[in-house]
């Protein structure tokens, strides 16, 4: 199985600690639960998608895998059909962070009995960074995949524990805005994956910027679009600046 998992799969993998019972939400191909399974990380799994097709495409590789008595299909919204306490470990991966925010907070009575949280969010990075910061959750490891031409942030998340982001912040001299649009776990690495995504962001962001009209037709949206992205570069700027001095000097 271990060849069927992409460098991001096999990254939410590594996220992944020993535990008893892992709930996978938006399963697919169900190949995160039955690597899980055969390497011993995890003593069974549930596989949970919201559609029938892509639970059809797990039953049958749990079966080919003989995994029948450890991993169970289970279709579910969100986390809706786990029962309080019944997984000790759930990834949420392969959505857009605005979907993942809502299965949180409608899951809530589910999540706060986990032990961690692997999330995989695929856009509104930042908008979940804050959600988790002001709700009390606690990012224990970050890590970011370059996979075809497109950056992933895996997070390891533990539930009932305040989030050490504001301590960062205050010792770091790092606004809350920068944390939470590169991840303090990140910055705090100086991640060689970070600092090619920071470096393709302020490109793209520059040329985006030297390609809008200086006046005409619409220039009130035109100067808010221009605000936005010289918001955006000051942020990467300051981040850039953080990762390129010595650790210590900051």
């Amino acid at each position: 199985m271990n060849r069927l998992l992409s460098e991001r799969l096999l990254c939410i993998a590594r996220q992944v600690r020993a535990g008893q019972t892992l709930a996978d939400v938006g399963c697919d191909h169900g190949y995160l639960p039955i690597y899980l399974v055969q390497k011993g990380c995890m003593q069974r799994a549930i596989a949970m998608d919201i559609n029938e097709g892509p639970l059809q495409r797990a039953s049958e590789h749990i079966e080919q895998e003989a995994l029948g008595s450890y991993i169970e299909t289970r279709q579910s919204d969100g986390l809706e059909k786990l029962i309080p306490g019944e997984a000790d470990a759930v990834i949420i991966a392969g959505m857009g962070g605005n979907l993942m925010m809502d299965i949180l907070t409608r899951g809530e009575a589910v999540v706060r009995t986990l032990e961690q949280l692997i999330l995989e969010p695929q856009s509104e990075l930042a908008g979940v960074r804050t959600f988790l910061r002001e709700h009390d959750y606690f990012i224990e490891d970050e890590d970011l995949v370059l996979e075809d031409g497109k950056y992933y942030p895996i997070l390891r998340v533990l539930p009932k524990k305040t989030s050490d982001v504001l301590t960062f912040s205050k010792e770091s001299g790092l606004p809350l805005s920068v944390l939470d649009a590169y991840g303090h776990r990140l910055l705090a690495a100086r991640h060689a994956v970070l600092v090619s995504f920071l470096e393709k962001e302020r490109r793209q962001c520059e040329q985006i910027l030297a390609g809008l009209p200086t006046e005409g037709a619409g220039s009130e949206r035109i100067a808010l679009r221009r605000a936005e992205l010289a918001e955006w570069i000051d942020r990467n700027r300051i981040a850039t600046a953080y990762i390129n001095i010595k650790e210590g000097e900051y």
